[in-house]
């Protein structure tokens, strides 16, 4: 999406600042975009008026030590959105060991960020909890793009179509196929399951994890017996309301040693849809008490690939009213609690409140 470099909202003007991303091809693009990106935000904040607040986020993992080195210089009251916590991800995920001069350092970076922010706003109550239960917390859930809540019906649904599902019953994995996110008791369950002709489990996106999928079809023979895998790229932005819209069951999943560091937000996507989530995870995380409660889905633990080949054949033979009462019951869930507009305006008073006269200090 190409963004103007100025534009105006009701009562807000939006800045962009130029050559903030050279896209994602490598590490070394990646690294460069997030340096030019935030050395101008810093050049901004040290030699332009005194900002009456910031919102600072943890994305990307660098932000905070640039921020730092501007509190040094200039003092001022900010917000701080922590949607993911580094060092432990990087160190869940084995880029640098805990007892590692980069884990100390960027610990001491992020404690540093959630003791003196006026606010510290997170994604759910594992993550608070791994924050240490601050006092100035709030917890608002990341809430879906628009465009992700369209539902197209099966028939005008040219997705369905072009890659003959009509018939099938679709499990569907949307967005990014992180180490976070790991796929391997799914992938193993469905290699299990004896029956699932009629099965289709869709992977659409891209990442490091896309490489098992891509093995397993290739070497494994998924494809040729049972269940068939549809692996695909991310589609246009203009499509993702039909891709979505051909899922049966959102599959969701975070690493068990990433609770309270991420945050999979295609959760609240897929409640909004009306579309029963299979959540692999700990049933007693955030999103997993939320599944088994409000009954809008299914939990499975990373490791159990029996009972995921149990679950699945179980689903896939439910009676078509029952999945679509649970679908019904994910959609009420999202109007009460997760609706793109109650989430913002959450944020907004959250923000508002932060920087408000009577309480930024001097």
């Amino acid at each position: 999406i190409k963004y103007e470099s100025n534009s105006r909202h009701p009562n807000v003007k939006v800045v962009r600042v130029p050559f903030s991303s050279f896209g994602k091809r490598t590490l070394l693009h990646r690294l460069l975009g997030q340096i030019s990106f935030l050395s101008q935000i810093l050049v901004r904040i040290l030699f332009c008026s005194r900002p009456d607040g910031v919102v600072l986020t943890t994305i990307p993992a660098t932000t905070g030590v640039f921020f730092l080195i501007a509190q040094f210089f200039r003092r001022f009251q900010y917000l701080y959105w922590v949607m993911d916590i580094n060092p432990d991800q990087a160190v869940a995920l084995g880029s640098f060991g805990r007892n590692s001069l980069p884990s100390h350092f960027l610990g001491w970076v992020n404690g540093r960020l959630v003791n003196h922010a006026q606010r510290v706003v997170c994604l759910d109550t594992d993550m608070t909890r791994r924050l240490g239960n601050p006092q100035h917390v709030t917890i608002i859930p990341p809430w879906p793009l628009e465009g992700d809540l369209q539902v197209i019906p099966d028939v005008e649904n040219s997705f369905i179509a072009e890659h003959a599902l009509v018939g099938k019953f679709v499990f569907m994995y949307s967005g990014n196929h992180s180490l976070v996110h790991p796929l391997t008791t799914l992938l193993d369950g469905v290699e299990m399951m004896r029956k699932g002709d009629k099965c289709v489990f869709a992977f659409i996106g891209g990442g490091r994890g896309k490489a098992e999928i891509e093995e397993r079809v290739v070497t494994r023979g998924v494809m040729k017996h049972g269940p068939k895998l549809l692996v695909l790229p991310y589609q246009p932005l203009e499509r993702i309301k039909y891709s979505l819209s051909a899922a049966d069951v959102q599959v969701v999943s975070f690493g068990d040693e990433m609770l309270g560091i991420v945050h999979p937000c295609k959760f609240y996507a897929a409640l909004a849809m009306g579309q029963p989530i299979l959540l692999l995870g700990s049933k007693d995380s955030a999103l997993g008490k939320i599944v088994v409660e409000q009954r809008v889905g299914w939990c499975v633990a990373h490791g159990d690939a029996e009972g995921m080949a149990r679950l699945l054949e179980s689903i896939i033979i439910q009676p078509r009213n029952e999945l679509k009462a649970m679908g019904d019951r994910a959609k009420e869930l999202a109007a009460r609690h997760y609706s793109r507009d109650q989430l913002r305006g959450k944020f907004c008073d959250v923000l508002e409140r932060s920087f408000s006269s009577s309480e930024i200090a001097d």
